[in-house]
């Protein structure tokens, strides 16, 4: 009897995946096709439904509308250039699809992708663990996703309101001390979290308003959190988890970085100019004019005496002297670069662009997809990029720098690539 059960139990299951499959796999006979919507990025990636490429009927703006037969269908898109991508779809009376190609010359080769919560803005690679963390900007907290097989994902909720106020920005890794800074820019905080566990253990207001960027000294005594709406910078005593200091600057801060020799250099992102702080004295010493623009991260090689700064304003990407504090060269690479990664020997600089704004809200879906570029420090000229999605923001390189990580914010979506090919002849 236990036989039979088992057998007939297999055979009701086989017939009911049968079934399902013939559902979703067959296609609707007559009536109306399907309205396909769909953007692409390059622009000129055509669609083939088998050997049949399909025409657009109809046009608006990087839109295209295709007329595909309703039911489950395996499409194709390729391009000059770029390796073609099959789109499994349940096609319905209409679908809306955004997609990319990738480079065949490219030397960056995709990972994988995986969702996030709402708005991720800031992320990391864990110094220990087998697993990428992301700040949500419109979620309660960090994700964390296990790499690298970017499943499953975990949110750890932060905030200390009963409401669950938003507004996660920024991490700093404190690994003498065990910890990791988070900060959140609603609620005028950093939230410090054991690094083995992710549990939060400490949480300090500012005394700023909007928190963006953390960073710290060699020897962690101090932290520095630059303040978008109060136009200052906290500085932290660590230890006793306790603002010490408060320094005005003369527009609004952002990206900070700091030299083993205890200067700690402020992008403005308004008027455009580089601050420099001694952190000995707690005072503004120097002011860079590199406005007007929109200075947001930068980057220290201090074995070159370099320091890297992005421009969202100008698109442009400027080598600094540390020596003399003035700059060496500038590169345009695109419309809206956001963050900075160098990779630890100095060769090779990774920027995120964000692309062109919506007209209207730049929390609305823009006319392109953002990129990351690589820039060639030495010549100081790009030598490969990849398409991003909406809004490629937040960006890292994993410990190993065998791997590079970004968020693209208004998809809710995290990419992985491997960059260990750039080092290959």
């Amino acid at each position: 009897m236990e036989r039979r059960s088992k057998a007939c139990n297999f055979f009701v299951l086989f017939v009911s995946l049968v079934g399902a499959f013939s559902l979703y796999g067959a296609e609707e006979k007559g009536g109306e096709p399907g309205k396909l919507v769909i953007r692409t990025f390059p622009l000129d990636a055509e669609l083939y439904r088998g050997s049949e490429r399909l025409l657009p009927a109809e046009r608006r703006a990087e839109w295209r509308t295709y007329l595909v037969p309703k039911g489950f269908q395996v499409l194709t898109l390729r391009a000059a250039g770029y390796q073609e991508k099959k789109l499994h779809i349940q096609m319905s009376s209409s679908l809306e699809i955004e997609e990319k190609l990738e480079r065949t010359d490219s030397r960056l080769k995709l990972v994988g992708e995986t969702p996030t919560g709402r708005w991720p803005k800031g992320v990391m690679f864990h110094p220990n663990e087998p697993f990428i963390l992301v700040t949500l900007l419109g979620g309660f907290g960090i994700d964390r996703i296990f790499f690298p097989a970017l499943v499953p994902r975990e949110t750890f909720r932060l905030s200390n309101s009963k409401q669950e106020v938003t507004g996660f920005v920024e991490f700093c890794s404190f690994p003498k001390r065990g910890e990791i800074w988070v900060s959140q820019m609603l609620t005028h905080e950093v939230h410090i979290l054991a690094m083995d566990t992710l549990q939060k253990i400490g949480t300090i207001p500012v005394q700023g308003v909007w928190p963006k960027v953390i960073c710290t000294d060699l020897e962690e005594r101090y932290a520095y959190v630059s303040n978008w709406e109060s136009r200052s910078i906290s500085v932290i005593d660590t230890e006793r988890r306790k603002v010490i200091h408060l320094i005005p600057v003369s527009g609004i801060p952002r990206g900070l970085a700091l030299t083993r020799g205890g200067i700690l250099y402020v992008c403005l992102y308004e008027p455009g100019d580089i601050e420099l702080i001694d952190t000995k004295t707690f005072t503004r010493i120097k002011t860079i004019p590199l406005g007007p623009g929109a200075k947001r991260h930068i980057v220290l090689d201090e074995h070159r005496d370099l320091a890297y700064v992005s421009d969202m304003a100008t698109g442009l990407v400027t080598k600094l002297s540390l020596k003399k504090d003035k700059p060496i060269a500038s590169i345009w690479v695109g419309s809206n670069p956001n963050t900075l990664a160098l990779t630890t020997d100095g060769r090779f600089l990774f920027v995120s662009i964000r692309g062109r704004n919506h007209p209207e809200d730049y929390q609305k879906k823009g006319p392109e997809f953002g990129k990351i570029v690589v820039i060639d420090t030495g010549s100081f000229g790009i030598v490969d990029w990849v398409w991003g999605r909406n809004q490629p923001t937040g960006l890292t390189l994993s410990p190993d720098h065998r791997y590079m990580a970004f968020t693209d914010f208004l998809d809710d979506n995290l990419e992985v690539y491997d960059i260990s090919q750039l080092y290959q002849p």
